[in-house]
C-alpha cells in the first residue's frame, strides 16, 4: 500500500518512458520468476553486481566502462582512467559503488534491447529513494539531537531492507530479460488496446492453440472510411488499467491505448488500426 503514494510518472527528460517494449517481467514480479538471482543478490549483493554485468556484456569484459558511463560526472569520464575492459575496476565498482552498479546494469539492458521504463518499477525505486533520505535525515538529528539515535537505527534498517530488496528485484528482473533473449524470445510489446475482458464462449482461439484472443473494444477509424484492420497483441507483465502505453502497427503507424479496467496481463487482443 506504502507504494500507491508515490507517483508512476517518468521523470522529467525520461528518454526510456515511451519506447516499444517493456521487461519480460516487471520488478514486483521478478523474484518469484528468478529466486536463485534474488536471493543471492540479497545475500551478496557485490558478487551479484559483477556477475550480472559480466553476463549483460555478453561475458565480454572488453566492452566494461566503469558503470557503463551512466555516471560520468564533470571531469570523470568512463573509459579514460584505466578502466576498460578491467576486472579489477569492475570488482571495485561492484564492491564499493553498490547502487550505481545495479542501476547501471540495468540502464545498459534497457538501452541494448530498447526497454521502457515500468510505472509499478517507478514506485519502488521511488519508495526506496524515499527511505534512503529519510534514514539520512535522521542519522543527521541524531548527531544532534541523542534523542533521535534508537529512531534513526531503526530506520536505516528498513530503509538498508529495502534496498536490498529493491537492489534483487533489479538483479532478478535483468537476469530474466538476459535469459529470455538469449533463448531466442522476442520483445515484450508496451502495448494492450482499449479491452474490455470477454466472456469465454465470445473469445477467439487462433489456429496454433495459443492464448484466446479478446476483441478490442477501441476502435481506430480509417482514414478511408472502411473496416479497421486488426493485429493481436499480448498484454505485457506489470501492465494495470490506466496506463498510457505505444503500440506500432504492421504499417508503421505509432499509437496510444489506456489499458482499461479489467485488463489483465497475458490476455491477446485484436488491436485494430
Amino acid at each position: 500500500m506504502c507504494l500507491c503514494c508515490f507517483s508512476d510518472e517518468p521523470v522529467e527528460g525520461d528518454d526510456r518512458a515511451n519506447r516499444a517494449n517493456l521487461f519480460k517481467v516487471g520488478m514486483k514480479d521478478a523474484p518469484c520468476a528468478d529466486p536463485g538471482i534474488f536471493c543471492l543478490s540479497f545475500c551478496c549483493l557485490q558478487c551479484t553486481n559483477c556477475y550480472m554485468r559480466y553476463k549483460a556484456l555478453d561475458e565480454n569484459l572488453d566492452n566494461y566502462e566503469c558503470c557503463q558511463g551512466y555516471y560520468d560526472c564533470m571531469c570523470f569520464k568512463a573509459g579514460g582512467c584505466g578502466d576498460s575492459g578491467n576486472p579489477a575496476c569492475l570488482a571495485c565498482e561492484g564492491c564499493c559503488c553498490v547502487s550505481c552498479a545495479v542501476s547501471a546494469t540495468r540502464m545498459y539492458v534497457m538501452d541494448k534491447f530498447d526497454l521502457a521504463s515500468d510505472p509499478c518499477d517507478r514506485r519502488i525505486i521511488r519508495f526506496n529513494n524515499f527511505l534512503q533520505l529519510l534514514s539520512c535525515i535522521c542519522d543527521i538529528l541524531a548527531m544532534f539531537d541523542p534523542s533521535w539515535k534508537d529512531c534513526a537505527d531503526i530506520i536505516r534498517f528498513i530503509a538498508d531492507l529495502v534496498f536490498l530488496i529493491t537492489a534483487g528485484c533489479m538483479n532478478a528482473q535483468v537476469n530474466v530479460e538476459l535469459k529470455h533473449r538469449k533463448e531466442g524470445g522476442a520483445a515484450t510489446p508496451a502495448v494492450a488496446g482499449g479491452v474490455v475482458p470477454p466472456k469465454a464462449d465470445a473469445m477467439d482461439r487462433p489456429p496454433d492453440g495459443g492464448p484466446p484472443i479478446a476483441p478490442a473494444a477501441a476502435v481506430v477509424s480509417d482514414p478511408g472510411g472502411g473496416a479497421p484492420r486488426t493485429f493481436p497483441v499480448d498484454i505485457p507483465d506489470g501492465v494495470y488499467p490506466g496506463t498510457q502505453l505505444q503500440v506500432v502497427a504492421p504499417n508503421g503507424q505509432t499509437m496510444m491505448f489506456q489499458v482499461p479496467p479489467g485488463a489483465q496481463p497475458g490476455q491477446q487482443v485484436l488491436v485494430p488500426y
